[in-house]
Formats: C-alpha cells, sequence, structure tokens
C-alpha cells in the first residue's frame, strides 16, 4: 500500500526537522512525507528539511488553517499531486519522533481488519518511559483521557485494544475511510477535538477504532500552546461543548450530558479551571444554530 504521511506545521524550528527526519528513515516500499507548512512565519523551520529527498514535499499555506485546516490541504495536495495515490494515510505531529518499525503494525492492522477505520500508535513522554497515550476514551461530558497516561510499566497496555478514538498525533486510516468519513471539521480552529469527532463519526457507522502498541513514538504534547495553560484549556473547552453539541446531546441524552457535567464543575477547586469553562458555554448557542443550519441545508 502506497501511504502518505502528512505532517502538519507550524513555526516548529528544529521539532519538524527532527520529527521529518525520523521519518524519512521508515522501512516501507512505498511512502512520502508531505510536511504542510501551515501559515508559519519562521523560516528557519523550512532551512532545516532536508533539501533533496524524492520521498519529501512541501506544501505551503498562506495562512494558518488550524490543525483541521492543515490537514485537510495535505491529504488534498498527496492525492492529486502525490507520487502515487495514496492507499493509506498517516498523521504525525509536527512534535511527535515515530520510532523504527511505527508503520507496518498500523498498516498491517488496517489491511487485515476491513472493519476497522482507524488505527493509532503507543505514544511514549520525551523521557521514552512514561506512557502518554494509548487509546482515549469520551466521558459523558465530552471530556478525553488518553489511556494508561503516566504509566511506567513498560508491559502494561501491551494489546490491541478497540477504544473510543485514537489521538491524531500519531494514526492511519485507509484512503476509503477519508473518503467516507473526512474530512476533518475545521470548525474545531485551531485545534483539538478533530479527531475524536472523525473517530465518532466512523464508529457511530458500526466501525472500530484501534490501539496498536507495537507502533510507537515520543511525543512533546502540547508543544506550541502547553497543555494545561489558559490558551490551551479555553481551546479545549471551547471544542469540547462544540463536541458535545454534536455528538453527546442528541436523541434524548442532554440529561445525562448534564448529570456528567455538573458532577465534574463540582470537583473543580481552582478558579482557572472554571473560567474557560464558563466562556466556552456562552459559545453554545452558537454552535446549535450551526449545526441546525448544517442539517437543514
Amino acid at each position: 500500500m502506497h501511504v502518505a504521511v502528512v505532517v502538519v506545521a507550524h513555526n516548529g524550528g528544529e521539532l519538524v526537522a527532527r520529527c521529518v527526519k525520523a521519518l524519512l528513515a521508515t522501512d516501507h516500499a512505498s511512502f512520502e512525507v508531505v510536511v504542510v507548512d501551515n501559515g508559519s512565519s519562521d523560516e528557519r523551520m523550512l532551512d532545516l528539511l532536508p533539501s533533496e529527498n524524492e520521498r519529501l514535499r512541501l506544501l505551503r499555506l498562506a495562512d494558518n488553517l488550524g490543525f483541521a485546516g492543515g490537514v485537510n490541504a495535505g491529504i488534498d495536495f498527496a492525492t492529486v499531486h502525490g507520487r502515487r495515490v495514496p492507499e493509506l494515510f498517516a498523521l504525525i505531529n509536527q512534535d511527535c519522533f515515530v520510532r523504527p518499525g511505527w508503520l507496518a503494525p498500523l498498516a498491517a492492522v488496517l489491511e487485515a481488519e476491513p472493519d476497522v477505520a482507524v488505527v493509532g500508535g503507543r505514544i511514549l513522554e520525551p523521557d521514552g518511559r512514561t506512557l502518554q497515550h494509548a487509546g482515549g476514551r469520551v466521558h459523558g461530558n465530552g471530556l478525553t483521557d488518553h489511556i494508561g497516561r503516566g504509566s511506567r510499566d513498560d508491559s502494561a497496555y501491551r494489546r490491541l485494544a478497540d477504544v473510543d478514538y485514537v489521538c491524531g498525533a500519531l494514526c492511519a486510516f485507509r484512503a476509503d475511510t477519508w473518503r467516507r468519513f473526512g474530512p476533518f471539521d475545521e470548525g474545531y480552529f485551531p485545534a483539538y477535538y478533530e479527531e475524536v469527532d472523525f473517530c465518532l463519526r466512523a464508529r457511530a457507522s458500526g466501525r472500530r477504532i484501534v490501539y496498536v502498541p507495537d507502533s510507537v513514538a515520543l511525543h512533546r504534547e502540547a508543544s506550541s500552546s502547553g497543555r494545561g495553560s489558559r490558551l490551551f484549556l479555553e481551546r479545549y473547552h471551547r471544542n469540547r461543548l462544540r463536541f458535545v453539541v454534536r455528538h453527546l446531546a442528541a436523541r434524548g441524552a442532554r440529561a445525562r450530558w448534564a448529570r456528567a457535567e455538573l458532577g465534574w464543575l463540582l470537583g473543580r477547586r481552582h478558579w482557572h479551571e472554571l473560567t474557560p469553562v464558563l466562556r466556552a458555554y456562552r459559545e453554545v448557542p452558537r454552535f446549535v444554530g450551526e449545526l441546525r443550519a448544517e442539517q437543514s441545508a
């Protein structure tokens, strides 16, 4: 299968160069790497990329389209202008560094299991030991967790597992899955929840999302915004509530969402955790109107 690996990059500097170097060492008969320069202002990032490599292609965007928009543009570019028409796509974050042998386990599951829509790998913290992600789960109020986060038991989470979603930092899917359930929803601008939304659309049709532990990478999570920062929390909760409106608040599920949300809110002890949520609530009427307009179009 010809694979197009899409890396959405924005002012990543040396991180992008390190990411691409690891990808270009991939042992796979037919693959290419498409780096999407997502409106970067840092020209140094491009200077650090290999100047000549037949497997590397660069798409420069004038504006930052967000993660979803960058992925969509990269996949469109690879489909039309790639060395071959891709049969499989992989997404790798600019701050994610794959280990040797990362691609084959993902491709093997997708080839062997036609009911699997999306696969994701075992993601470690930069120390190379602490687990960051072994698949993801979605709670009743739309909050997400990385399964296994913080585990330092190297023998844990070593089996294939069906999960709610896999992280967009390291995932793969067939081209026909993209045609059916894509593209990523660019309303989740600038980032967070686009891959969760994509996975849940696939699961709603009866497809599976699978964690593949033999595909491994290190990830400097949220290197551009900072996990836990005010900016991160504002983006996260805004997009969480947009996701809730689209997936968890329909078909009589609003009461269940409200109970889960209230229980979570009562457990918050610091105002810095609540302020971004309260601001996000003000966006909910707009999210509802947006969805209704799409449904009636």
